[in-house]
């Protein structure tokens, strides 16, 4: 809060300083426009005097013959005997001067750098002024202290005109020559008052903003900080309920890979228990058979090949139930597990397709496997788990419709050692996505199966895990009716590994289960 007074106070400060600069600045332009039309009115006068060759008055106790003029007609008499003398230009603008010094207080002087009367003789302003008007200035401005107060002088060039040269050829001067200067002072108190007065109007009304918008912007930020703290507590909020359903995402995943595997798991030990429950009927028939006195041969054969039977199918069906555990075993401690190991990345996705055999058995939906089959990788299992999954439910919900349509999914894996990448392409043939809806795909809760029960965070989660917690980049590619694709960059160690046998039975084929 604190920076923000300050940076407004700065602001404010900057303008008070700017708009008390233009008023000055307006002020002294305004005398100095009023000084120039002055020069100007002068300049049209002796032009005027100039083109009619001087005017005659009348002589008497305030207008006397003009010594400095050099004129053969200068004195004449009227017809009724008066005494008329010639006012040239240069007598004129005295005239005049005196005139508005006693009415306005404003000093007009015309003087040269060759003055041909004494009292022409320019003070040292004004003489700095005319040599910098030889030199091609057209006007000299300033405020200089004189008769003990502060004077806005103004200067502008005469310049030798046709009509001058009657009188100033003689004295050397040409066409267009600087022949002097009018140089006009004022009192600059007035002005300087003017200034004040603006000045004070405007650092008034710019600390009223000040102190009103300091207390707007208090009052606001205040309000705005209650807003953050709420909205905060908001953001944490959805972050904890954001975190339960992605962790509620993973346990019904599991749970639906439990029940899976409990299905699983049920045919081959059902089948197990009735080959053990018939070869030990075997067993029973086999020793009342050697309680008789007498036995066949044959008789012993059959329930001793029936017995065998029984234990190469209770055999085989173990086994399956041991690999089914196996599987289970190790996709469940992966998915549970932040752990980071070498894996077989064929061996991981048959593990995968395998927990969701339940599933996919019954839908029209054939998986393909493109994977180098002694590939192995160090990283986290479980994620790489998470990954696959969330890809294959979204494909059968929202490509298949839940099994309504038939189809096919597509498991490409291309490790770029060079770059130190895993390269994973995986695609359906199902209906496709919307275009609006791939821009926010990732976006937690968004699904178009609401009304189905979907939460909207499977592609979150795997957004997550690629971005978040492996460091990759994951993208969509979809057409409506054409399927999707989805391109997976995600960076791993490589490592040398000789294929097993579960690797093999992954990719065998190029078909998942």
């Amino acid at each position: 809060m604190p920076a923000i007074v300050l940076l407004l106070a700065g602001v404010t400060g900057v303008s008070c300083y700017v708009g008390v600069s233009a008023a000055k600045h307006h002020n002294l332009e305004v005398a100095t426009e009023g000084m120039r039309n002055l020069f100007r009115m002068m300049v049209m006068t002796r032009k005027w005097n100039a083109d009619h060759g001087g005017v005659y008055v009348l002589v008497d106790g305030d207008t006397q013959p003009n010594e400095y003029l050099e004129h053969k007609y200068r004195d004449i008499r009227d017809g009724a005997g008066r005494a008329l003398t010639m006012v040239n230009p240069a007598f004129m603008t005295r005239e005049i001067a005196a005139l508005a010094s006693d009415a306005d207080h404003v000093y007009i002087h015309l003087t040269s750098l060759r003055p041909i009367r004494p009292g022409n003789k320019p003070d040292d302003w004004e003489r700095a002024a005319l040599e910098r008007f030889e030199r091609g200035e057209n006007e000299a401005l300033s405020v200089e202290m004189s008769a003990n107060r502060e004077s806005l002088r103004f200067m502008a060039p005469l310049l030798v005109t046709q009509g001058c040269l009657a009188c100033h050829e003689k004295h050397g001067y040409k066409l267009g020559d600087v022949r002097g200067g009018i140089s006009v002072s004022v009192n600059y108190s007035p002005i300087e008052l003017a200034v004040g007065n603006d000045a004070r109007a405007l650092v008034l009304t710019h600390l009223m903003f000040f102190l009103v918008s300091a207390a707007l912007s208090m009052v606001l930020l205040e309000l705005l900080r209650h807003r953050w703290v709420a909205l905060d507590d908001t953001i944490d909020k959805l972050r904890r309920t954001q975190k339960e359903l992605v962790s509620s995402e993973k346990m019904a995943s599991l749970g639906r890979m439990v029940a899976g595997f409990a299905h699983e798991l049920n045919t081959p030990m059902g089948v197990a228990l009735s080959a053990i429950t018939h070869g030990q009927e075997s067993v029973d028939d086999l020793g009342r058979l050697l309680g008789r006195d007498e036995v066949e041969e044959e008789d012993l054969r059959k329930p001793i090949e029936t017995i065998r039977e029984s234990q190469g199918l209770a055999l085989t069906n173990l086994r399956r139930s041991a690999d089914l555990v196996l599987r289970f075993k190790r996709t469940s401690i992966d998915r549970g597990s932040a752990e980071r190991r070498s894996f077989c990345v064929p061996q991981l996705i048959g593990d995968v397709l395998a927990s969701l055999r339940n599933t996919l058995k019954h839908l029209p939906i054939e998986i393909q496997v493109e994977c180098p089959p002694d590939l192995t990788v160090y990283g986290t299992p479980g994620l790489f788990d998470q990954i696959f999954i969330n890809l294959v439910m979204n494909s059968v919900h929202h490509g298949f419709d839940d099994g309504a349509r038939s189809g096919r999914i597509r498991i490409e894996v291309a490790p770029s050692k060079a770059e130190g990448l895993l390269h994973i392409h995986y695609s359906d043939d199902g209906k496709g996505v919307a275009r609006e809806v791939i821009g926010k795909m990732f976006e937690p809760f968004v699904t178009t199966r609401r009304s189905k029960g979907g939460s909207g965070l499977g592609m979150f989660v795997v957004y997550n895990i690629v971005n978040a917690d492996l460091g990759g980049n994951i993208r969509c590619e979809s057409t409506l009716g054409q399927g999707v694709h989805f391109y997976l960059d995600i960076p791993w160690t490589f490592q040398s590994s000789p294929i097993t046998p579960d690797a093999a039975e992954a990719v065998k084929g190029g078909r998942g289960p």
